[in-house]
């Protein structure tokens, strides 16, 4: 489901709207760079699970996935906090607060993720005897932190800064072609001896070489008032200001990467992690259009709101819904036709997580079809009711996971996840309503003062 959505603070800063609708064909062209990743990247754990046996592939897939949910808190929710800041910068021409933001990020980032490697690993060695995951497996897995915390601020910059489709090819595309050729070598050279910690290793390169081309890139894209000049450091105010950010991504994170834990550590079962790895990965391409539509219309659709430019607001809302929505339909679609015999590319055992594939799937695409409206709450003033949606929806899902686990594993688990999505989702749009209702409101007082 990922975390994409820029959040902004209920302390709303005052942008000029965007000159232009967000086009459908950049729409399209960042969708078919985020597809074309996760086609790269869904062959490349394909690949993987072949390399592995089916217990030692649930390990890894356990292991990174939360690798990945500690790395998006280490990130501190900065990727989506520094949308506003660095935006009305630009806007403004002040840049002295946000050139002070944009130097201690990545020490920030760095020191987060040291201390979550000691605590976690710490923890994780504490109660080893329930886990699937080995000490030294998730030790080594581990050290992909700070790459995965830096990544998610680098890959938000350049989208800001108006080179969405160039940190999207590097940051999916070129990630798993990268993992891919580092497997093909790995396998010529250690076939018979392939282990975790060899694939661990690929990933850790891969995603060094990624680090520092997106960071490379948004040196290379960003305003030129944010190089040089004087900065002023506002540690209270970033301090709370990232503070909802920390608890969406917290909420967020549960229930997108909470199946892996459940999976690994509370019910310990490899085999079942690995299907869930499996249908996971093949049902992500129902996130394409989601991914794409945040690369795209997210930025705009802060302008809009914070201008108070409500018709903009729901002409963006209903391209979004067209479009995202239009396109996991035909996905879903597919999943349910093809989906068992794609399945088999990870090996024949795999097929057997069809049923957890469709559930997956149908989630992942009520959700991102769904997400404007969170966003839609938030850039208008109300970050407070979606912390306090998408935490108290984190915990139903979470009891759903566990419980519904014990009886139906991985499939209890994915059912769990969706119902929470959903109900997330739904209570969002609900919220959502008075923006909407405003802006056709707006809508019809114009169309009368034109007519008059």
């Amino acid at each position: 489901h990922g975390d994409l959505f820029n959040m902004t603070d209920d302390a709303t800063v005052r942008i000029q709207p965007a000159r232009s609708s967000p086009s459908s064909n950049r729409f399209l062209l960042v969708a078919a760079s985020q597809g074309s990743g996760m086609i790269l990247g869904l062959g490349v754990w394909a690949l993987l699970a072949r390399m592995l046996p089916v217990d030692e592939f649930g390990e890894f897939s356990a292991a990174i996935g939360v690798a990945i949910m500690v790395g998006t808190l280490a990130n501190l929710g900065l990727a989506q906090y520094v949308t506003v800041p660095f935006r009305a910068a630009i806007s403004t021409g002040e840049f002295e607060t946000a050139r002070g933001l944009r130097r201690v990020i990545p020490w920030c980032i760095a020191v987060a993720a040291l201390l979550a490697y000691v605590v976690v690993l710490t923890f994780h060695i504490s109660i080893d005897h329930q886990s699937v995951v080995r000490d030294e497996s998730f030790a080594a897995v581990l050290a992909l932190l700070p790459m995965i915390a830096i990544e998610l601020y680098l890959v938000a910059t350049m989208n800001l800064h108006g080179a969405p489709v160039r940190g999207m090819f590097i940051s999916v595309p070129l990630l798993a072609i990268l993992e891919g050729i580092g497997l093909l070598v790995a396998c010529l050279l250690v076939r018979d001896s392939f282990d975790l910690l060899d694939a661990t290793l690929v990933w850790a390169i891969a995603m060094a070489i990624v680090s520092i081309l997106l960071w490379r890139s948004m040196l290379s894209v960003e305003h030129i008032g944010f190089k040089s000049g004087p900065s002023r450091m506002r540690w209270r105010t970033w301090a709370t200001g990232i503070l909802p950010y920390v608890l969406y991504n917290t909420s967020s994170i549960v229930l997108t990467q909470v199946p892996f834990l459940v999976l690994g550590w509370i019910h310990a079962n490899g085999r079942e992690a690995a299907m869930f790895r499996a249908a996971d990965l093949l049902a992500q391409g129902m996130a394409v259009a989601g991914i794409a539509g945040g690369s795209v219309f997210l930025s705009r659709l802060a302008d809009a709101i914070n201008a108070g430019d409500r018709r903009t607001t729901r002409r963006i809302v209903r391209r979004w819904c067209l479009l995202v929505g239009t396109l996991n339909l035909g996905g879903l679609a597919l999943l349910a036709i093809f989906g068992e015999y794609l399945l088999g590319i990870f090996g024949s055992q795999y097929r057997d997580a069809y049923s957890l594939l469709l559930v997956i799937g149908t989630s992942i695409g009520v959700s991102m079809t769904a997400s404007v409206f969170l966003n839609v709450v938030q850039y208008d003033g109300g970050g407070r009711q979606v912390i306090r949606t998408s935490l108290t929806w984190s915990g139903v899902g979470l009891v759903a996971m566990l419980v519904l686990g014990s009886r139906w594993e991985a499939l209890g688990v994915a059912v769990g996840q969706a119902a929470a999505f959903c109900g997330m989702y739904l209570t969002l749009i609900v919220k959502a309503r008075k923006s909407l209702r405003d802006a056709a409101s707006d809508s019809d007082t114009g169309m009368a003062s034109g007519s008059s």
